[in-house]
């Protein structure tokens, strides 16, 4: 009977090891950080894609976060979404709205009851997304002459300069809380199968078995390829 002893099987176990050190790298802190961050880069652009179809057909709900005439339009948006930090893979996300700096335009009827006299606006609703989506009231002294035209009576108002001017709900009900609960609810339902239906989670998984075919990889190897791979998608961005 012959008796054979293999003497290079401890390197057989080795690469075995490397290999099962480098899938477990697929959750490690740092690989789930970097995930987190291609998620929320991936995220953001479905949300404000989605947002902008809903404000189209929600005008009166949703034209509170963006310039004044360009409801629906991505790049008037008064509203930003912040990647606020990752905690242990934990994508925590913050919304925050933007000032206007357009001037508060002026209505048809009042415009037509003027007939050839010229009118303007330089009014600029600075806070016009977040008071709108709060429900606070405004409160403010006109420094001029204040023209307006009064949904409540059908009227032109003339207001003297210094005259303490109340709005109760400057973007009516519609507007209150109308932004939050539509982000809320599209992170609830929306968020995974997005992450789904991109190519992320098949890429993250081709990129890891590539890494793994050379000899002596492990927890490095792929530890660089989920990065290379997450930063095509993540492409550094903090908020959008």
């Amino acid at each position: 009977m012959i008796s054979l002893q293999f003497k290079g099987m401890n390197k057989i176990y080795q690469e075995i090891d490397n290999k099962i050190l480098g899938t477990q790298e697929i959750i490690s802190p740092t690989s789930k950080n970097q995930i987190a961050k291609a998620v929320f880069t991936i995220t953001s652009k479905r949300f404000i894609k989605d947002f902008a179809i809903a404000s189209k057909a929600n005008p009166k709900k949703y034209f509170h976060v963006y310039e004044w005439g360009s409801n629906g339009n991505p790049a008037q948006k008064l509203y930003v979404l912040k990647r606020e930090r990752i905690v242990s893979g934990n994508l925590i996300v913050k919304f925050d709205y933007k000032k206007s700096k357009k001037p508060v335009p002026i209505s048809p009827k009042l415009k037509a009851s003027r007939g050839k006299k010229s009118i303007s606006s330089r009014s600029v609703f600075a806070n016009k997304a977040e008071v709108m989506e709060s429900g606070k009231p405004v409160i403010f002294s006109t420094k001029n002459y204040l023209i307006f035209f009064s949904k409540s009576d059908e009227k032109v108002h003339f207001l003297p300069p210094e005259t303490v001017v109340h709005i109760m709900n400057p973007g009516g009900k519609a507007t209150t809380g109308s932004f939050e609960k539509f982000a809320a609810s599209w992170y609830k339902t929306k968020m995974n199968p997005t992450i789904y239906s991109s190519r992320l989670i098949s890429d993250i998984e081709r990129s890891v078995v590539r890494s793994l075919r050379t000899k002596g990889a492990g927890r490095n190897s792929v530890k660089e390829a989920i990065k290379i791979t997450t930063e095509k998608y993540s492409q550094g961005v903090v908020e959008l």
